[in-house]
C-alpha cells in the first residue's frame, strides 16, 4: 500500500524520530522479536461505520484495512506500481474501456462463503446502486457493466477510457464484502462486516471500542498480533496517559505538547511521519459572504499560517504551498498565501461597505486533526481582526460527519450545512483524481461546499478519460492553479504531520502517508 513506512526505517531517519537510541541496524543481535497477543490502539475519534462502501474516515479505515482485501493494492512508497491482492492478474483493451481480472481461487469470506467473480460483481453493482447512498458512488459512475466471464474471471466495461481504474479498485471503498453477510444484515451490515482479510470482526461498541481477531484461515501471510483493540480517546492528554500506563500500545493524533512530553519522559518511541493530509476550512459557497471568490481570497490573506505552524503546532506541521501537500500525486507548488490583514480588510469593505453585516458561523471537530479546535479558534481571531463577526461551535467527530454529509432533497448529494458558513476538515487522499473530484465536481456527493466551476469540471472530465499519463497530470496541475490563484474552494491552514506514540518494546508498525496504520506485522521485542 502506498506510503507504508517500515517502522525501523522510520527510526533511522532523522526527521522521523525523537529521543530514540539504539533501535536500528544492531537490533537483531541484542533482541529477539516474537508475536504479540493483544495490541491496543487509541485515536482521537471513533469509527463511523465498518462498511467500506459507506465509510469515509481514517479512524474507520484503520479497522477496515485489516478486515478486507481489494482486487489490487499499491506497492511501495512512490505509488508507481500495483500488486495483486484478490486478483491474480489483469488486462486492459487498447481503448481503455474494458478491464478483465483473473481472481484468486480458494479464498473464503469470514462467514465461510466463497470469494468469486459473482462476489466482485455484487460489490461493484452495490456501490453503484443509488439506493445504497454511498458517498463514493460518483467514482464508479463511468462503469457501464460488470460481467462474470467465468467463476474466477470478471470484466469491467466503462463508458469512456478509464485511466484511473486501478487506482479506484485499490481504494478502501472497493473492498470485497461477503454478499451473504450484506443480504443477512442489510443496513446494519456496518456493524457486522465480513471480508477476506487477515483479521476477523469480533465486536464494536460505539464510543467504547472495536475488537478484531486474527483470521486463522487467512489465505495470505497471517497477522502477528492475535487481537487488535481500537479505542477512541478524544482528549489528547488522556491518550498520552493511556500510553504511559500501558493501557495502550500505540497512540495516534498526538498534539505537539504530547510529543514534547513523551520525548522528555523517554518511555515511548515517538514517530513523526510525513502526511498527505492538509487541514482547511471549507466554506458554504451557496450563500453570502463566501459565494464571492473575492471574499474567499481576502479571508485567506487574513490568516497568518506561519504563526499557526510556529505557535500553535510548535513546528509540527508545514505552511501550505498549494492545494496538495508533499507526497500527493501531480502536486504543484506555489508561493504561500501572503498574510496581509490590511489588504483583506480593504477588499471586504469594498464588497460590503461598512463591513459584512452577518455573522460567520464556524464549526470544528475536536481531536480529529492536530490541534484542530485550537487552530480553529486562532482562525476565528484572525477573522474578527478584519472586521468579521463570528460564532463558534465544537463537535464530536461522528456527530459532526452526520451533520455535514446530509442529502440535498431531490439530488441525493451532500451540501454541508446551511447552519454554518465554514467548517474545519482535512483530507489525506493521495490520488489526484479522487482528491479533486470529491471536493470540486459539481453535484458530487462529497462536494459539501457547493463549489461549481465550469473550467474545473471540464478539466476533471478530460483527466478522467486521458490515457496519456503526462497529459492527465497536466490537467490536475491546471486545476491546482485555479484553486490557488483564482477560485479557491477552501481556506488551507496547514499540512499535517503525523505524531504517533509507540511502546518502546514494539517493532513492525507501518504508517501510511494517508494516515492509516497497519498493525499486522507488529511484534514484541524481548531483551
Amino acid at each position: 500500500m502506498m506510503g507504508r513506512l517500515n517502522f525501523l526505517a522510520v527510526l533511522i531517519r532523522s526527521f522521523s524520530v525523537l529521543g530514540i537510541i539504539g533501535l536500528s541496524a544492531g537490533l537483531p543481535s541484542v533482541a529477539q522479536a516474537k508475536e504479540i497477543g493483544q495490541i491496543t490502539f487509541v485515536q482521537g475519534s471513533d469509527i463511523d461505520t465498518l462498511d467500506p462502501a459507506i465509510s469515509r474516515s481514517v479512524p474507520s479505515y484503520n479497522v477496515i484495512d485489516h478486515l478486507f482485501n481489494r482486487l489490487i493494492a499499491w506497492d511501495g512508497n512512490d505509488r508507481s506500481n500495483f500488486v495483486p491482492d484478490l486478483a491474480e492478474s489483469w488486462s486492459r483493451t487498447e481503448d481503455g474501456k474494458q478491464w478483465t481480472f483473473v481472481l484468486k481461487q480458494g479464498v473464503k469470506f469470514h462467514d465461510g462463503t466463497d470469494f468469486s467473480a459473482e462476489a466482485v460483481k455484487f460489490n461493484l453493482d452495490r456501490i453503484r446502486d443509488p439506493k445504497l447512498g454511498s458517498p463514493h458512488r460518483s467514482y464508479y459512475a463511468d462503469i457501464l457493466s460488470v460481467e462474470v466471464v467465468s467463476p474466477y474471471q470478471v470484466r469491467i466495461t466503462t463508458k469512456n477510457p478509464a485511466p484511473t481504474m486501478l487506482e479506484l479498485l485499490a481504494k478502501e471503498s472497493s473492498s470485497m464484502n461477503s454478499p451473504a453477510a450484506i443480504v443477512k444484515y442489510g443496513r446494519a451490515y456496518g456493524h457486522h462486516p465480513a471480508g477476506t482479510g487477515p483479521y476477523v470482526f469480533d465486536s464494536w461498541i460505539p464510543n467504547d471500542q472495536a475488537v478484531i481477531e486474527k483470521n486463522l484461515s487467512y489465505y495470505g501471510v497471517a497477522g502477528k498480533p492475535s487481537k487488535i483493540v481500537f479505542r477512541p480517546v478524544r482528549e489528547d492528554s488522556s491518550r498520552v496517559i493511556e500510553l504511559r500506563t500501558r493501557n495502550a500500545d500505540v497512540a495516534a493524533n498526538l498534539s505537539p505538547e504530547a510529543a514534547i512530553e513523551l520525548k522528555e519522559l523517554n518511555k515511548s518511541t515517538l514517530l513523526r511521519v510525513p502526511s498527505t493530509f492538509q487541514v482547511f476550512f471549507e466554506m458554504n459557497l451557496t450563500k453570502p459572504p463566501f459565494d464571492d471568490a473575492r471574499i474567499r481570497r481576502a479571508v485567506s490573506m487574513a490568516i497568518d499560517r506561519q504563526a499557526i505552524v510556529d505557535k500553535v503546532l510548535l513546528g509540527y506541521g508545514k505552511v501550505p504551498t498549494g492545494p496538495f501537500p508533499e507526497g500527493t500525486q501531480a502536486r504543484q507548488e506555489f508561493a504561500p498565501v501572503k498574510y496581509d490583514p490590511e489588504a483583506a480588510k480593504k477588499i471586504i469593505n469594498e464588497i460590503y461597505p461598512g463591513g459584512y453585516p452577518g455573522t460567520i458561523v464556524m464549526w470544528t471537530p475536536a481531536g480529529r486533526y492536530t490541534k484542530d479546535r485550537q487552530v480553529a479558534e486562532v482562525v476565528q481571531g484572525y477573522l474578527n481582526a478584519v472586521g468579521l463577526k463570528t460564532e463558534f461551535k465544537v463537535w464530536e467527530w461522528a456527530t459532526y460527519q452526520k451533520n455535514l454529509y446530509r442529502p440535498d432533497p431531490g439530488k441525493g448529494t451532500g451540501k454541508g450545512t446551511n447552519d454554518a458558513n465554514m467548517w474545519l476538515l482535512g483530507t489525506g487522499i493521495s490520488d489526484a483524481d479522487i482528491r479533486l473530484r470529491r471536493k470540486l465536481s459539481t453535484d458530487d456527493p462529497q462536494n459539501l461546499t457547493g463549489y461549481s466551476d465550469p473550467e474545473v469540471d471540464k478539466l476533471l472530465k478530460l483527466s478522467s478519460r486521458e490515457l496519456d499519463g503526462k497529459k492527465r497530470m497536466s490537467y490536475y496541475a491546471q486545476i491546482q492553479q485555479i484553486l490557488w490563484e483564482q477560485n479557491p474552494d477552501n481556506l488551507p491552514l496547514f499540512d499535517q504531520e503525523q505524531i504517533i506514540g509507540v511502546r518502546k518494546d514494539l517493532k513492525g508498525l507501518d504508517v501510511d502517508y494517508e494516515g492509516t496504520i497497519d498493525f499486522k506485522n507488529v511484534e514484541l521485542i524481548e531483551r
